[in-house]
């Protein structure tokens, strides 16, 4: 009796295991038969059904779908850059982050480069929804305080 429950328990776990497998499996590595099917077959005749399945089911895993570029081996290859090459983008980068260094953050860049116009905005003054003079806008400022 002992046995027959564990030929039992063993018969379903790899027909679970077998149900799984083929759920999870891509639709160009099924062979023979199609996914229907096989779910028929593994649940029908459930120990020969799914060693049928892992046996003659399953194609091969090159007719998986193509590995993504950067996890594929030969594209790595393929995108090698020359040590000169490779010096002369960190030369030029180096170059861009000096540059960068150099100028001075507290000073916004200029746009205009004529001297003659006037500043305006806050920082003239001459803000028209500034009511109350402190150079930023209150809620009741706008076009409702306008009308």
């Amino acid at each position: 009796m002992r046995w027959l429950i564990t030929g039992a328990i063993l018969a379903l776990v790899v027909t679970v295991y077998a149900l799984v497998d083929l759920t999870v499996t891509d639709d160009r590595r099924i062979r023979r038969l199609n996914r229907v099917l096989w779910v028929v077959l593994i649940v029908v005749v459930p120990v020969f059904g799914a060693i049928g399945w892992l046996a003659w089911g399953k194609g091969p895993r090159s007719a998986a779908r193509p590995m993504a570029p950067d996890d594929d081996p030969s594209f790595s290859r393929s995108t090698l850059v020359s040590d000169e090459e490779a010096d002369r983008r960190i030369a030029e980068l180096e170059a861009q982050l000096a540059a960068l260094d150099d100028e001075d953050p507290r000073t916004p860049p200029r746009t205009d480069t004529r001297p003659d116009r006037p500043v305006v905005g806050p920082d003239a003054g001459d803000d028209p929804d500034d009511s109350d003079g402190s150079g930023r806008r209150s809620p009741d400022d706008g076009d409702a305080a306008r009308a």
